[in-house]
C-alpha cells in the first residue's frame, strides 16, 4: 500500500513549466516515440488505479469510524 502512496505522490508532483528559451520563441515539442506513449498510457492508469484505491481506504475507513461510534 505504501507503493501505492508513493507513486500518488510522485504523479502529483509537478515538476514545473517549460519556458521559452532567450529569445522567446518556445522550443520545438520533442516527439514520443510509441514506447513514451505506452509508458504515459501506463502511468495514467496506475495514478487511476491509486487513487480508487484510494477513495475505498477512506471510505472503508469512514465505515470502521461509524461503527466504532455505536
Amino acid at each position: 500500500m505504501t507503493g501505492l502512496l508513493a507513486i500518488l505522490v510522485l504523479l502529483s508532483t509537478d515538476a514545473g513549466r517549460l519556458e521559452p528559451p532567450d529569445g522567446g520563441v518556445p522550443a520545438p515539442r520533442a516527439s514520443r516515440s510509441a514506447e513514451d506513449e505506452e509508458v504515459i498510457q501506463n502511468l495514467d492508469l496506475l495514478e487511476h488505479l491509486a487513487e480508487g484505491q484510494a477513495l475505498e481506504l477512506m471510505l472503508e475507513l469512514e465505515a470502521q469510524r461509524a461503527k466504532a461510534e455505536r
